[in-house]
Parts: C-alpha cells; sequence; structure tokens
C-alpha cells in the first residue's frame, strides 16, 4: 500500500468551485514527492488576501505556473507509477474529507472529461484518510485541530506554512505522532484499522 500525505494550495475555501494553484504530495513508502505550481482552471485572478496568506501570487502563477491539464496529468501520473511499484493508494490529508478530497476527486472528473481515462484503476481501490478527524479521535478534548494547532501539540515548525510542500512536510510529522497515538491505543498500525474507527 502506498501512502500519500497530500496538499492543495487554492483560489478559495470553496473546494466545488475555486481552483487549485499548488499541488504538494509525498510517499512515505518511497519518500518520493511530486509538487508543482498550476495556473487556474478558470483563469480567475487571486485575491490580495490570498495571495497574502499562501505567497502565491498570480505573477508566480503566470510564469511558473503550468498549465492544468498537465499539471494534473503528471500528478496522476506519478500517483499511478506509485499504484505499480508499491500498490493501492492511501491518502492522507488534513482536513481532506471537507476540502482536499474533493478538490481530488473534481481532478479526476476533469482528466476524465478530457479523455483521461487511464487513471481508473487508481480511484477503483483507494482510500482516503482525514488527519484532521484522527486527530479530533485522538485527542478529544482538544480545542482545536487545524494544521497549526497540531503542529503546536507536537512541537513541530511548519518552515512554509500555506505552501503546499510547506504544508505536507508538516502533516508527514504530524501523521507520524498521530500514528504513534493510534498504536498505543489500539495496539496496530494498520491503516485500514484507522478508516474502520473514523469511518
Amino acid at each position: 500500500m502506498a501512502t500519500v500525505i497530500y496538499d492543495f494550495e487554492t483560489s478559495g475555501l470553496n473546494p466545488y468551485h475555486d481552483d487549485i494553484t499548488e499541488i504538494g504530495c509525498v510517499c512515505l513508502e518511497t519518500n518520493t514527492h511530486y509538487t508543482t505550481l498550476v495556473k487556474p482552471l478558470s483563469d480567475n485572478l487571486l485575491s490580495e488576501e490570498n495571495q497574502r496568506v499562501t505567497g502565491i501570487t498570480n505573477k508566480m502563477l503566470y510564469k511558473q505556473g503550468k498549465d492544468p491539464l498537465l499539471a494534473f496529468l503528471e500528478f496522476f501520473d506519478y500517483l499511478k507509477g506509485l499504484r505499480c511499484i508499491v500498490g493501492p493508494l492511501t491518502l492522507i490529508a488534513h482536513n481532506g474529507r471537507a476540502f482536499d478530497d474533493i478538490f481530488f476527486k473534481r481532478t479526476y472528473d476533469y482528466l476524465v472529461n478530457q479523455g483521461h481515462t487511464e487513471f481508473d484503476p487508481i480511484m477503483k481501490d483507494i482510500q482516503y484518510i482525514d488527519s484532521l478527524l484522527l486527530s479530533r479521535y485522538l485527542y478529544p478534548n482538544r480545542s482545536k485541530y487545524a494544521m497549526w494547532a497540531m503542529c503546536g501539540l507536537f512541537n513541530i515548525t511548519n518552515e512554509n506554512a500555506h505552501r503546499a510542500m510547506g504544508d505536507v512536510n508538516a502533516l508527514t510529522q504530524i501523521w507520524k505522532e498521530l500514528m504513534k497515538q493510534f498504536s498505543s491505543k489500539h495496539h496496530t498500525t494498520d491503516l485500514s484499522e484507522v478508516i474502520q474507527v473514523l469511518y
């Protein structure tokens, strides 16, 4: 099984309408990653607030961002390669169920609509784990479960918050701490057990 920690930076907080502006992910088993800036699919400009928070500017996307179709194909090709080498995918994102996972499924639908059905096997046996839900389960008495709050709990420094790989690297460290706690509680690190407990 390939355990992939991933994060999208986006043009807004609506996972059904906003654009992906940056992709970041790492596979724990292979220690490989994929990341890229992405030109907004809608061609809409980023707000000043969005640029301030993420540090991703319209100028950066214009100069360094990849065409959405190319970026999404590269991303799914990377995942396809992992599935071939390591096995079926488990995608882990913080607040994934309400945000990143929705963007991910929209991206897949976009590729299918563009005639790219070669990634169907990935989607048939993929699993999703929301590390925010796992944080709530393991630490029920906390009031905050956002990424910054969990970083604070575990004394983790996010070197580049609100950038895809910065958040991926921080979540990778959070995930390791969560799995230590889960193992202590359930005497296993089997991800199917995590999924059974959460969902």
